[in-house]
């Protein structure tokens, strides 16, 4: 891996392999995971919850919304970017992130010109489709851990997060 500037530190990072992945294990989170495909979201939800985390799954982004809204706890947003609805993944973000600013967010997509867009945001990771359950949770803990080790930097997270 190579080492990433101070500035581009809390920039959105791709998932390239599992050296990748942080040894240390975080704390349970609860994840909202949004994903239309069934099985996907069956598998990487099953993934998240066997490596200790609480997983919530919806469908749609109005359903994420929703849940969001009703002050469900929700430390990490996992969401597929295509999804059916007038909101995609990447409105998804922007509502979730006007709620909570600091929200981690994993962004997945088939579509890899549409995660390029996203690398460089604040505090988020960005899987291109096809990828492994090992690969998802491994950017989880990943935004997990960097958020936990990083507690100085929230304040700059919270205002760049609100340019999303």
């Amino acid at each position: 891996m190579t080492q990433k500037s101070p500035k581009r530190k809390a920039a959105a990072r791709k998932v390239k392999s599992p050296q990748d992945a942080v040894t240390a294990k975080p704390r349970q989170c609860c994840v909202l995971l949004v994903e239309d495909e069934a099985l996907i979201a069956e598998v990487i939800g099953e993934a998240l919850a066997d490596g200790g985390h609480a997983v919530h799954i919806v469908g749609t982004a109005q359903e994420a919304i929703a849940h969001l809204s009703n002050g469900a706890r929700v430390d990490l947003l996992f969401t597929d970017i295509n999804l059916p609805g007038e909101l995609d993944g990447v409105g998804l973000a922007e509502r979730a992130r006007a709620l909570n600013p600091q929200l981690p967010i994993v962004f997945a997509s088939g579509r890899w010109w549409r995660l390029e867009e996203l690398e460089t945001l604040p505090n988020a990771a960005t899987l291109r489709k096809p990828y492994s359950p090992a690969r998802a949770c491994e950017a989880v803990d990943m935004l997990l851990a960097d958020n936990a080790s990083n507690p100085d930097d929230a304040a700059t997270e919270r205002e760049a997060a609100l340019a999303l």
